[in-house]
């Protein structure tokens, strides 16, 4: 897969057609995968080139910068998770207030068709494109015909009764339910960033932490104790994460099992597995120190450590 980021650099790829999709994408959820599965084959069934444009920044930061939308992958993630599809191109946007207003008619014209030669483009069930969102799939049933293009509609796909949707992950994840979000996504939630020094509380009382200075705009799980894995350096190990009530004043912290070594500055990936308990004020260490021995005997059961 290689990656672009202006649309008309990729024209000259392009000039045996694309069969593409376009969304924002955000983790890149089952419903993703069937839609972008779906716009490799047909690709391959076509003789096209496959193609994903999404957008960077979050569109909804330029169209509505009054609400806080944080992102369950950042787009050095989502990338990554795009990798996986046998993709031939990944085109990622700058979502900004010129691109916004641009009119769905002059956006299918010049850019789907003009410069990237679309030949076959599927959309999601609920995804709009243009000024005032009228590039929906209608609209493309009018417009498409006349250049040439097929288009299709997928379906949504249904989990426990409901549609996946990036929206629902989040809440998900708000609400600790790591399980189930990650059942909706295509592969499991992960906090990336990097190891910094922290307070040396947890030194003090015997469950030393990492502390993981996450990236402005990431989403941070419900407060409280998690079952976690962390990857550091290629190696992956068990532990219990704790999130702060108020993670923008105490970056995330993990006490990792049966680990040592100096690794500040490094990067690190932590995957939240369960959540096992809420955050609690301690009156003193030796309260802390209890309920973390607790905490410990618990986790350590989750994953068959003896």
């Amino acid at each position: 897969m290689e990656l672009f980021t202006d649309s008309n650099a990729l024209k000259p790829f392009l000039t045996d057609g694309a069969a593409m999709t376009v969304g924002t994408f955000d983790g890149i959820h089952l419903g993703h995968k069937a839609l972008i599965e779906y716009v490799v084959a047909e690709a391959q069934e076509r003789g096209l080139k496959s193609v994903v444009m999404t957008f960077d920044p979050h569109p909804i930061y330029v169209l509505r910068p009054e609400i806080k939308v944080e992102r369950i992958a950042l787009l050095d993630e989502k990338i990554g998770r795009l990798s996986n599809f046998g993709l031939d191109y990944l085109l990622v946007l700058n979502f900004n207030n010129k691109l916004a207003n641009f009119r769905a008619e002059y956006f299918f014209e010049n850019i789907l068709i003009g410069d990237l030669n679309a030949r076959f483009i599927a959309l999601g069930y609920n995804h709009t494109f243009g000024k005032n969102r009228e590039g929906n799939f209608e609209f493309l049933q009018s417009v498409a015909p006349q250049q040439g293009c097929d288009i299709s509609q997928i379906d949504p796909y249904i989990f426990n009764g409901d549609p996946v949707s990036s929206s629902r992950i989040r809440k998900a994840l708000k609400n600790g339910d790591i399980e189930n979000a990650n059942n909706m996504l295509n592969e499991p939630f992960t906090l990336p960033g990097q190891i910094i020094k922290g307070k040396g509380v947890g030194h003090k009382i015997g469950y030393p932490t990492i502390n993981l200075k996450i990236e402005e705009g990431k989403l941070i799980p419900r407060a409280g104790v998690y079952a976690a894995t962390v990857e550091i350096s290629e190696r992956e190990c068990n532990g219990m994460m704790y999130i702060h009530p108020q993670p923008e004043l105490c970056e995330l912290e993990m006490n990792i099992f049966d680990f040592a070594g100096d690794i500040y500055g490094q990067q690190a990936v932590i995957k939240p597995n369960i959540f096992t308990r809420e955050a609690i004020n301690f009156p003193d260490y030796e309260s802390l120190s209890a309920q973390l021995t607790k905490d410990e005997e618990e986790i350590k059961r989750i994953f068959g450590i003896n």
